[in-house]
């Protein structure tokens, strides 16, 4: 049974850099001068191997779970300073008996319950990959390859701050299964608001929204209504309708233009947002709310004070950072002004009834471009 340790000093030239290899259970004393145990690798591909040392000063390397158990019961009665590693890496390729086997062990003794158990996806097919994410004891499936040393610490230490929140408060780590659509009073009355508002605007407003139809479909030659997928209250995914301003037809994209004349008019007047009242009027937004977020968007936002973003609607007008004829709001802008604190859900209905008393142009305005 080989066993590595990597190096106590970082090494900068990989071709000088000797591992220390011993046989167990040879006696040999462990080294006393380390301060943690930073991974512990079970697995037999170099090249991660390798990249580890190129990141870490310390650490194990094992090759089958048998010999990471035993190593492992060595550490938790090693006196000194070396006791249980910052994560466990093991390649899939294993096999689902050897990291059953090795997660028993590990869940097995308390302190080392909320070390990260990572799983290495190289050489997994499609199907064992899928396998492998239906499995609640493995915390992240990853390949090493895309990784470089600050992002896999982000996602190590992310996943060892969840996992002994897990261990230490586990009431306070339920996950909610349904997200109710209304769940208070307050929630209905905004409902009802919104429907009858937006079924009101439709019936003034769609005949003007029928010429504009006719109108896109002469000038593009394509379809009327353009969708997007959105992201709404409680993650839900919807899509977002807008008048088709793009050009369809080959004859008259010949002269270079992608925008029709009628689609750069309603653009400039915010004619273009007009289907979003059926968005309203169908549930996916309110007339007041936070901006519907691209999917691309949505999924940078994983922090816990982040996701408050999404405990409220999202809307036509509302906390959403304003936008003045661009077509893209930059990365360093906040994308609500509220939710820092947690206040995104907390909604006043007359606060909503002002905001488009005083706003009125605010409704068909480009918030959700």
């Amino acid at each position: 049974m080989d066993v590595t340790i990597l190096p106590t000093k970082k090494i900068i030239n990989t071709a000088r850099a000797q591992y220390k290899r011993y046989s167990l259970p040879v006696a040999e004393p462990e080294p006393t001068d380390i301060k943690k145990l930073q991974f512990f690798y079970i697995g037999t591909q170099t090249r991660n191997i390798e990249k580890l040392k190129e990141y870490f000063e310390f650490g194990y390397t094992t090759i089958s779970a048998e010999s990471a158990i035993f190593t492992l019961k060595r550490l938790l009665k090693n006196p000194d300073s070396v006791t249980i590693p910052d994560m466990i890496i093991a390649e899939g390729t294993l096999g689902t008996e050897q990291l059953v086997e090795l997660h028993q062990f590990i869940y097995a003794h308390k302190i080392m319950a909320a070390i990260p158990f990572i799983v290495e996806a190289t050489g997994l097919s499609k199907e064992e990959s899928a396998r492998f994410k239906r499995y609640t004891f493995i915390d992240e499936l990853l390949f090493l390859n895309e990784f470089t040393a600050p992002v896999l610490l982000r996602k190590t230490n992310f996943l060892k701050n969840i996992k002994q929140k897990w261990v230490q408060e586990p009431a306070s780590c339920k996950v909610e299964t349904s997200f109710r659509a209304y769940p208070d009073a307050r929630a209905v009355l905004k409902r009802g608001l919104d429907l009858l508002i937006s079924s009101a605007l439709l019936a003034v407003l769609g005949p003007l929204m029928l010429l504009i139809a006719l109108a896109m479909k002469l000038d593009t030659g394509g379809p009327v209504l353009y969708t997007t997928l959105r992201t709404g209250r409680g993650y839900r995914i919807f899509h977002l309708y807008k008048f088709n301003t793009i050009i369809q037809d080959a004859d008259k994209k010949k002269n270079g233009a992608t925008i029709s004349r009628v689609g750069l008019f309603i653009r400039k007047t915010c004619l273009d947002e007009l289907p979003q009242l059926l968005n309203v009027w169908l549930g996916d937004l309110s007339l007041v709310g936070q901006r519907a977020l691209p999917l691309y968007e949505a999924s940078q936002l994983t922090t816990r004070t982040s996701a408050n973003y999404f405990l409220s609607a999202a809307g036509l007008t509302g906390w959403q950072v304003q936008k003045v004829d661009k077509a893209t709001i930059p990365a360093e802008v906040p994308l609500v002004a509220g939710t820092a604190t947690g206040n995104a859900d907390k909604s006043d209905l007359l606060y909503d009834i002002w905001l488009m008393a005083n706003k009125q142009t605010a409704i068909i305005n480009k918030t959700n471009a």
